[in-house]
């Protein structure tokens, strides 16, 4: 692990104990989280300048991303106070020049013209169940643009028409992760329909699959 993403690990465990950022308890358990993201440097990246991270919580899987590409613009969006504070600290620490921290809803912010499918890509780690973070998450990406989640593990059919409500192509899953989730990954093929996202808390409460 190189240095910074090693500081960064360290910065995860040490705030996590007064802010829940993360259900790992030790170094050793955060950095295996911290491979995991990486894991997400093996998908194509060409012509991808700007990328969303759907409740990044702790900075899961966007820091080690950023780190790892700094020529892509990550946008953090969060809606916690205090994790929001805490990716601020890390995005100052790390000198990531390519982070943005974004507090709010995606449900109200999904909405904004300057935000609303203005990303290459969406990206996300266990941020809600996965039929909920495609109403989330789809709405900011462009036609042609994608998103990539670490979810646990569901049956892709099953999310299929919702996907396509929102503009998605059939959702599929790949490459298993060492701590037991998958990759989920949905094409944007069309604009989402101006109705979506739901006003918050709709989305969980009634998920569209």
């Amino acid at each position: 692990m190189s240095p910074p993403l090693q500081r960064y690990a360290e910065l995860l465990l040490e705030w996590n104990r007064s802010v829940n950022l993360t259900g790992a308890r030790s170094l050793e358990q955060v950095e295996a989280q911290v491979d995991d993201a990486a894991a997400l440097l093996a998908v194509s990246w060409t012509g991808v300048q700007r990328v969303i991270d759907i409740g990044s919580g702790g900075g899961l899987p966007a820091v080690p991303l950023a780190l790892a590409l700094p020529a892509v613009h990550f946008t953090l969006l969060e809606a916690n106070v205090r994790k929001c504070a805490f990716l601020e600290h890390v995005a100052g620490t790390l000198e990531l020049r390519n982070v943005a921290v974004l507090p709010g809803r995606a449900e109200e912010l999904g909405h904004q013209p300057a935000l609303r499918e203005q990303f290459d890509r969406a990206i996300s780690r266990a941020a809600a169940p996965a039929a909920v973070l495609l109403e989330l998450a789809l709405p900011f990406v462009t036609s042609g643009g994608d998103l990539i989640a670490e979810v646990s593990a569901v049956d892709p059919h099953r999310l299929d028409q919702a996907a396509r409500q929102l503009g998605g192509g059939a959702p599929r899953l790949e490459r298993p992760l060492a701590g037991g989730t998958s990759l989920l990954f949905v094409q944007k093929v069309a604009p989402t329909p101006a109705e979506f996202p739901r006003r918050p808390g709709l989305p969980n409460r009634r998920p569209l699959a």
